[in-house]
């Protein structure tokens, strides 16, 4: 009997990393909470060259390339003082970015993501859906996973990939404080915290706003705006506001009444010189408010259990870098268990020592770019969202003349050190335009 992952979560991470180890014949299992692999939540999701050229090893690319559509997003800045920077470029921070490496940004519904991800697997009956985790036993050589529906899966290994809110990380905690080990916090919770709320959704486009690729960044004291084109004439946009600090189990969660409340206030916000939210809210097809939570766990493994994606490190996503860093840690278990599962150096079935030497590694390779993703996340969010002269420096000057030069050393430094799938190679024929500098 071959080596097992049990994946929790038919999320961006999970998904990714049952394509990952589809390739190279590693057996899994995903259980997913939900009835569906890929609901439509009214959510969208920023893909970075480093991501991208991961989807592009797994052979996604050109599909989602092709449903994103138009990505060569014009910018319009609206800033402190109200004033509307709307300059057409002629070539656009995406083309740069394209020319230069081959993979531009883009942003797309999360649905559609899932959806490509599932569709390219080839074991579909692997993805069993209804099946909440409620518990994760450890053995020697063996960990069993327990659903609401009174099942259980056997693995080698399991992994969560279940969110921000991870039943296999409160089950990893369980496991060690049930073995006495002084491995993590007793209030590891309590450090995750949150300082800020979102609502986000996608809407038809108003008729006021322009057609085309666009990306509004719109300022104001308190909370700030991020809007972009979106396939089928919409529009995918954010609402950032601060709130008051909370953390772990006090972090609030928000009911419909809120998000309408918090809405209605804003109404009278001009996103740019025609437009306003009201337009934006009322011309909405899904959307929700949630608090945002930012924090890097300590430590995402014990034994014979790891996290990864959001339950391991959660980012801002004014950075777009959430989905990214999660296909990143991904491949980065798919490349430390394939080393360990070479088969001159097993037969197929790790030790513990084996398992906690593949995790540590994954941790290693992983966290700093996981703390900066974070750390960028949360210098960005405070410099957006309060009106005072540095934010105004910034956003003034700064963003509106140099934006595209910092964003674009940003995004490159991002993409040098990015990790990619060992031994598979970028499926992506396509000629990479000549480079032009930003």
């Amino acid at each position: 009997m071959g080596f097992k992952v049990v994946i929790a979560g038919a999320s961006v991470s999970g998904l990714s990393l049952a394509n990952m180890l589809e390739k190279f014949n590693i057996d899994y299992v995903i259980l997913e909470a939900y009835p569906n692999v890929a609901p439509q939540l009214g959510a969208s999701i920023g893909l970075l060259p480093g991501g991208l050229r991961i989807l592009d090893q797994l052979g996604c690319y050109e599909r989602l390339r092709e449903m994103a559509g138009n990505c060569y997003y014009q910018n319009v800045l609206r800033r402190f003082d109200g004033r509307v920077l709307a300059k057409k470029k002629h070539i656009t921070f995406s083309e740069r970015l394209e020319n230069k490496i081959g993979y531009p940004q883009m942003f797309i519904d999360r649905q559609m993501l899932l959806q490509v991800l599932f569709d390219n697997l080839k074991f579909k009956d692997r993805i069993l859906t209804q099946k909440r985790v409620t518990h994760v036993d450890t053995t020697e050589g063996c960990v069993h996973v327990q659903t609401q529906d009174g099942c259980t899966y056997s693995g080698d290994i399991v992994v969560g990939a279940d969110g921000i809110h991870s039943a296999v990380r409160n089950e990893m905690w369980r496991n060690a404080n049930e073995a006495d080990s002084n491995l993590f916090h007793s209030d590891e919770l309590s450090r995750l915290q949150s300082d800020s709320k979102c609502i986000f959704g996608i809407s038809k486009r108003p008729s006021g706003l322009q057609a085309g690729p666009i990306q509004i960044n719109a300022f104001f004291d308190g909370w700030n705006y991020m809007m972009l084109s979106a396939p089928e004439n919409r529009l995918y946009w954010f609402l950032f506001n601060k709130m008051e600090k909370t953390s772990g189990k006090d972090i609030p969660k928000f009911t419909k009444e809120d998000e309408a409340r918090l809405a209605k206030q804003h109404f009278g916000d001009y996103v740019t010189e025609t437009t306003t939210f009201e337009d934006i809210y009322n011309n909405r097809l899904n959307s929700t408010l949630v608090a945002l939570e930012e924090h890097v766990f300590s430590r995402w493994h014990f034994g014979r259990i790891i996290v990864i994606g959001d339950a391991a490190h959660k980012v801002h996503p004014i950075t777009a870098q959430g989905g990214n860093g999660a296909m990143e840690t991904a491949a980065a278990l798919t490349n430390a268990l394939r080393r360990k599962l070479d088969p001159g150096s097993t037969n197929g079935r790790l030790s513990e020592k084996d398992v906690e030497d593949v995790f540590a590694e994954v941790q290693a390779s992983r966290f700093d770019g996981a703390a900066a993703a974070v750390e960028q996340g949360r210098r960005s969010k405070a410099i957006s969202t309060q009106d005072n002269l540095l934010s105004r420096i910034f956003v003034h000057g700064v963003l509106a003349w140099f934006g595209d030069l910092l964003i674009m050393t940003l995004v490159l430094q991002s993409y040098k050190g990015s990790t990619v799938i060992e031994d598979l190679e970028v499926t992506n024929t396509r000629p990479t335009k000549p480079s032009v500098l930003p």
